[in-house]
């Protein structure tokens, strides 16, 4: 019952438009709105080990970080920020200011490329956790974390902006 709590708390956090100032601000957000979804299909592939449940918890943050990475510009051109406060403001970025005006600036390209490095380690991690599902869904898991963390290769490979334009994996490279 825990689980699909943690769930609608995220999305409450959403409606609530919440901003986080730390990463780990981040990370809580992400564990319910992403790690809540891996937990609840690990456990319906029938898969209970606590070090394979980790593992989905962390696919479930490095997808949703790749998320926020991707959509920084969507989600500030309708008054949504996801992105650290505090790494913008070390980056010499203010956040409102940046809201009220969503273009890109390569100091906010900083924080992006920080946020998908640390998406990076997570999936890394995950790898472990999808190596111990059952065998029949193993291609599909990770099929879907090669395509999210693709996505993170194509916005590097836009200079970090994800402000301009949106990246995306074509059908072909999926």
């Amino acid at each position: 019952r825990a689980i699909p709590e943690a769930l609608i708390e995220g999305f409450r956090w959403d409606v609530e438009n919440r901003r986080y100032e730390t990463f780990s601000d981040v990370v809580a957000y992400s564990a319910r709105v992403a790690s809540t979804v891996g937990v609840m299909m690990t456990l319906i592939m029938g898969e209970r080990a606590p070090h394979v449940l980790d593992r989905a918890c962390d696919l479930g943050v490095a997808m949703q970080l790749t998320n926020i990475a991707r959509d920084v510009g969507e989600d500030a051109r309708e008054g949504r920020l996801y992105l650290p406060l505090a790494w913008l403001r070390r980056e010499g970025v203010d956040p409102d200011a940046f809201l009220a005006n969503p273009h890109f600036d390569p100091r906010v390209g900083c924080v992006v490329r920080r946020l998908l490095g640390r998406a990076d380690r997570l999936y890394v991690r995950a790898d472990g956790g999808i190596a111990r599902l059952p065998r029949d869904v193993r291609t599909a898991m990770r099929a879907a974390r090669l395509v999210y963390s693709d996505i993170g290769r194509e916005i590097a490979a836009a200079e970090w902006d994800s402000v301009s334009t949106r990246a995306h994996t074509s059908t072909l490279r999926k």
